[in-house]
């Protein structure tokens, strides 16, 4: 950890501690003195804000703890207590309490009672095996509560000589003990709390499953699921295939092809099971990953081949839901879910991963698709198997080769897939897999070659993670920066400056769009700049229109690339335009995003994420400029379904032939407008990391506040319903199980999975 990073880090510990007004650092110096604050300031300036979701799931928002077990004398046993305090989270999933157990009683309970402050119950849970001058954990389902309101815990023991441990003789800030002191207890929220109640929500009902196991399917494939087995431990053998032989759609065939180089009884247990479904195959030697796969793959008698790890499990309507989307259409060759990960004693579910639909520049900067995929075995057998070569990144190489020729890739939005972490697993750290980032980089380079692209990979922000770098011609084809203006100077000149000081890429021009400004030391400023060959001043005399300045001025530009500029922007990468020419010129592209900031280097424009918010949002506005983002997203190329028109570079053969901007949007949605118009011919829309400005929102038009204002934003976005909200009811880049009231990309725990919302409209359901 380099002394910047540090530095930075304390710099983010700051800022949330003048956030909080200070209050946890009192609170700490109060309880445990100057040793222990500067001690967790130490430990922040190191690791950072970050916290790892397979090891710590927990985060301690309140705390009233011993810090030396030398501090106990104070302390007595009482068999009730009852404190109050005001959880720092909305949810609580953990309590650690000391407690007394002089008995050394097996059977000895502790009950716990969360209350609202006028008694109403939240929760009630028992904890056992009770720890003698020590920590009592109570773990539970998380209680969703009220940040910073209180909340009463109450804890009883129905054993004597068995109770907590209270000091009456000193308070502790936070917690409120009835009768005075304190208690040593820490309070937990879960990192995964929306989840957990996402899963609640999802699990299907036996009635559910019922259901599917009776749909009558017109078109009912055999699928042959694929698994190489190797030195797998029996209890993740008999998980794995009880999750197969739990499936409610039941034409299927479990094909086994067992590597182990020692010695096993899975082969007797696959007999135990007595179904003729599940077929085994000793292979004489191990053949690796993509050999023994190869074998399975052999044993297939089905007309779709699922690829599943020997120690991972289904989700028990992951099949039922594929051939839903077959019946659908069968001309999906390749099909993919979501997933999760759960942990090594299958107890615990968490870090879901609700993808995109299929979107393959995101395929081309990380293998997203990972687990659960369906592929059509004559597909399979067109491109050819697992590649050897590939091993470590085996999956990708064949994703990469089997989206290159599928006739329609498909996604299902629903955890089908559960992925078990180990230490040594790429589930839990792609570090501890070196050798597969080389063998991902090795296929991306394959497909690049395959595909005749003029392209190199480069290595990602993330292990596992690359950037493809797209050739541009010699000599660079020219763009054309239209950027309108009114009334603004300074702000127009710091845009115009930091093009002209900054930019690298060497053929493009500046028109200024002049729309009846009243300023005259703007008109001086025009002046100046048309002494400059590559500035043009153009003048629309008509009222304020985004959309029909923007189409005037493109009409009048003399480059085949168009690059749409607010006047309150500055560039910060030297390459922003490269960056962003080289995936517009690409024939399949039709528009490109860039990476914009606020001044303060928090996150203004990620990409544009329809639904939320109304009618867009913006990808993980206002998180720091060095977050990664949700599974990286920040730090990579990928599609998404539009990009703000703040900066934003197409062709201009592609913009005519959407039509221009649509000038019944004269200030908001115009740049939705246009990217779903471009992914309505068939273009894709992407956005960049690599091309970075600083942009002062809203100077230039100020903030749309007025009553006028407000209507007029009213009338565009009714505007926007009428024209797109039948042709695009969700956003196919943005998992539908994901909010639509914040732009984090965090899990609505109220969305239904895929399968459970067909179960829901084909019965009536819920």
């Amino acid at each position: 950890m380099g002394l910047i990073s540090s530095f930075r880090n304390l710099r983010k510990v700051l800022k949330r501690l003048k956030r909080t007004k200070m209050e946890r650092v009192k609170s700490i110096l109060q309880d445990y003195g100057l040793r222990e604050l500067l001690r967790r300031v130490a430990d922040k300036m190191k690791h950072g804000d970050a916290m790892s979701l397979y090891g710590r799931n927990y985060i301690i928002i309140n705390e009233s703890y011993l810090a030396a077990s030398a501090s106990l004398k104070p302390f007595a046993c009482e068999r009730e207590i009852r404190f109050s305090l005001a959880p720092q989270a909305f949810n609580i999933s953990k309590i650690e309490v000391l407690t007394c157990n002089s008995a050394h009683k097996e059977d000895a309970k502790i009950t716990l009672r969360i209350n609202d402050m006028e008694g109403n119950p939240l929760g009630i849970y028992v904890a056992s095996n009770i720890a003698d001058y020590g920590y009592t954990m109570f773990d539970f389902f998380p209680v969703p509560v009220a940040a910073r309101m209180p909340i009463q815990i109450v804890l009883t023991s129905d054993t004597p000589g068995c109770g907590v441990l209270v000091n009456r003789k000193k308070a502790k800030r936070g917690f409120t003990v009835e009768g005075g002191g304190s208690v040593a207890c820490k309070v937990y929220t879960r990192l995964d709390m929306l989840y957990a109640h996402w899963l609640k929500n999802n699990t299907p009902t036996e009635r559910e499953l019922t259901a599917q196991r009776e749909h009558p399917f017109a078109y009912r494939p055999k699928i042959s699921i694929i698994v190489p087995l190797f030195n797998t431990p029996e209890q993740y053998f008999r998980e794995m295939a009880d999750s197969v032989r739990a499936q409610t759609y039941t034409n299927w065939e479990l094909c086994l092809a067992d590597g182990s180089t020692e010695e096993n009884c899975l082969a007797a247990i696959a007999a135990e099971y007595d179904d003729e479904r599940i077929r085994y195959q000793k292979l004489g030697a191990n053949e690796g990953i993509s050999g023994n796969s190869n074998r399975g793959i052999a044993m297939a008698t089905g007309a779709y081949i699922a690829l599943l790890d020997h120690d991972d499990t289904l989700a028990p309507q992951a099949l039922y839901s594929f051939v839903v989307l077959l019946n659908e259409d069968a001309a999906y060759d390749f099909l993919y879910s979501d997933e999760d990960k759960v942990s090594m004693d299958g107890t615990r579910y968490f870090d879901p991963f609700f993808k995109p639909d299929y979107s393959p520049d995101t395929l081309m900067a990380f293998n997203y698709i990972t687990h659960f995929t369906l592929i059509k075995k004559s597909l399979l057998d067109e491109v050819g198997w697992f590649d050897g070569a590939y091993n470590g990144a085996q999956d990708y190489d064949l994703f990469l080769r089997a989206t290159e020729r599928a006739r329609k890739v498909g996604h299902i939005d629903d955890i089908l897939y559960h992925w078990r972490i180990a230490e040594t697993s790429t589930a839990y750290s792609a570090e501890t897999k070196g050798y597969t980032d080389a063998a991902g980089s090795a296929a991306l380079c394959a497909a690049i070659k395959r595909r005749g692209l003029h392209a190199h990979v480069q290595p990602g922000a993330l292990p596992n993670y690359y950037n493809v770098a797209y050739d541009i011609p010699n000599p660079a084809p020219g763009v054309s920066i239209i950027i309108p203006n009114h009334n603004e100077k300074r702000t127009l000149k710091k845009c115009v400056d930091s093009i002209l000081a900054k930019s690298t890429y060497p053929n493009y021009e500046i028109l200024i769009v002049e729309n009846n400004s009243t300023d005259p030391s703007v008109f001086k400023y025009y002046h100046k700049l048309g002494q400059n060959p590559r500035v043009r001043i153009l003048t629309w005399n008509k009222p304020f229109n985004f959309s029909a300045i923007n189409n005037y001025a493109a009409g009048e530009a003399k480059n085949p690339l168009l690059l749409f500029l607010n006047n309150d922007m500055t560039v910060i990468s030297a390459d922003w335009m490269e960056q962003m020419a080289m995936h517009a010129l690409r024939p399949e592209v039709g528009a490109v995003g860039a990476k914009l900031y606020y001044p303060d280097d928090t996150l203004q424009h990620g990409g544009i994420v329809l639904r939320v918010g109304g009618v867009a949002g913006h990808s993980h506005k206002f998180t720091s400029r060095d977050e990664v983002g949700a599974f990286a997203r920040l730090k990579l190329v990928h599609n998404v379904i539009g990009v703000t028109a703040a900066c934003l570079m197409t062709r201009k053969e592609v913009f005519q032939e959407a039509g221009c901007f649509d000038e019944q949007f004269v200030l908001a949605y115009n740049d939705v407008d246009l990217c779903l118009k471009i992914n309505q011919l068939g273009y894709l829309v992407l956005w960049t990391p690599f091309a970075e400005l600083y942009h002062f929102e809203s100077k230039t038009r100020g903030y749309e506040q007025s009553p006028e204002q407000l209507a007029r934003f009213a009338g565009e976005r009714q505007k926007w319903y009428a024209k797109w909200h039948a042709i695009y009811p969700f956003d196919p880049y943005y998992n539908r199980n994901l909010t639509h009231t914040r732009e984090d990309y965090s899990v609505d725990p109220g969305k239904k999975g895929a399968s459970l919302r067909k179960v829901i409209e084909a019965d009536g359901f819920l």
